[in-house]
């Protein structure tokens, strides 16, 4: 066996990503980061041999969470690029109940008066507007790309930031609301509404998943653009 590759259980490993999920958890979540990986860039990234990997990835296989595509580089033995299904995505952290508990307690309480000319797109659009300033009300005080981080990981958008040249990019690694969003893009609205309602700087969209980009990502700062995002 190579040096630094090891053998492990087939149900446990810790990791800088989740250390208390499962391997094959851990890599549905690098394959959702990378939209796609190979068996070699597994192992790298996990410290596990290529065979181990192959095993977990059969199994995912098998239940229908990753699906792949051959890639060749030139001559030589073909290797296959895995990447997520729909099934696998909707095993990453999802919040839809928590989602439709609020819309729920919000439509109880509008009034008939309140709603005169307005779509129901705008009307759901008020709706995340108001649930998402009420999140962060109750958050914290302090502003800043340090607390929107939190407030995200609070909600499982596994949030990832980098800071270059005056302006934040933040790039959030998962959709808690996916499936939803991906038939109705009014719901990015709410995750639109949290960041624009912390970041004290022009905000705008440079990816989106209901776009076809693998995850959504704004730039926060400094050459983001003279206007806030809209959904």
């Amino acid at each position: 066996m190579p040096a630094g590759l090891q053998e492990a259980p087939l149900d446990q490993i810790g990791t800088k990503y989740m250390p208390s999920r499962s391997t094959r958890d851990t890599i549905i979540q690098i394959i959702q980061n990378r939209e796609s990986e190979t068996v070699i860039g597994l192992a790298g990234e996990l410290g596990l041999a290529p065979a181990t990997i192959r095993r977990h990835l059969d199994i995912l296989q098998r239940d229908g969470m990753v699906a792949f595509t051959e890639v060749r580089r030139g001559t030589g033995r073909p290797e296959f690029s895995f990447s997520l299904t729909e099934r696998g995505h909707e095993t990453l952290p999802k919040h839809y109940s928590d989602m439709l508990g609020q819309l729920i307690s919000k439509l109880i309480s509008l009034e008939s008066n309140s709603l005169e000319g307005q779509s129901g797109e705008q009307i759901l659009e008020g709706m995340f507007l108001e649930m998402a300033r009420e999140f962060v009300d109750k958050s914290g005080d302090n502003d800043g790309i340090t607390r929107l981080a939190e407030l995200l990981r609070e909600q499982d958008f596994s949030p990832e930031i980098n800071r270059e040249d005056g302006k934040v990019t933040l790039s959030l690694m998962n959709c808690p609301f996916r499936s939803v969003a991906m038939q109705n893009p009014v719901l990015c609205s709410y995750d639109v509404a949290v960041i624009t309602a912390v970041a004290s700087a022009p905000v705008k969209r440079v990816a989106c998943l209901t776009d076809g980009d693998p995850i959504c990502r704004y730039v926060i700062g400094r050459g983001s653009g003279k206007d806030n995002v809209t959904s």
